[in-house]
């Protein structure tokens, strides 16, 4: 068991890839595969921007006609509010007004009467004092 362990030990030790070292060439090759990596890279987040930026478009797009579809709705209502609200004005006027305006006109004829009645009163106390002095 020692001897295995022993060998094994020593084969790990002076194996060819611990003692090599990288090239010129080698090092090229690794700036190359890196450089194409970071070229597709760039790419690709190039394509995933302008798909976002389609995708972001339409959506914004789709909201607008949303907000306006909504604020239409909204419009409609507040005509049909604001309708109702004349009718009801209109309403409370002519409830108040039409009786206000048969009392200012019963108030009218009061006046007449009680200004004829005066009237009358003086010509009796005219006449009252007319037949006392005869």
């Amino acid at each position: 068991m020692k001897l295995i362990l022993i060998s094994t030990t020593a084969f790990l030790i002076f194996a060819a890839p611990v003692f090599s070292e990288l090239t010129v060439e080698d090092l090229e090759k690794i700036r190359s595969i890196v450089k194409e990596s970071e070229d597709r890279l760039k790419e690709d987040l190039k394509a995933s921007e302008e798909r976002l930026k389609e995708d972001l478009k339409a959506s914004e797009g789709r909201v607008m006609n949303h907000v306006a579809d909504k604020f239409g709705e909204v419009d409609k209502r507040l005509s049909i509010i604001f309708g109702f609200v004349i009718a009801l004005i209109s309403l409370i006027v002519v409830v108040v007004g039409i009786p206000q305006i048969i009392m200012a006109w019963r108030g009218k004829e009061d006046r007449t009467q009680k200004e004829r009645i005066q009237e009358l009163r003086q010509e009796i106390e005219t006449l009252k004092q007319h037949i006392a002095s005869l």
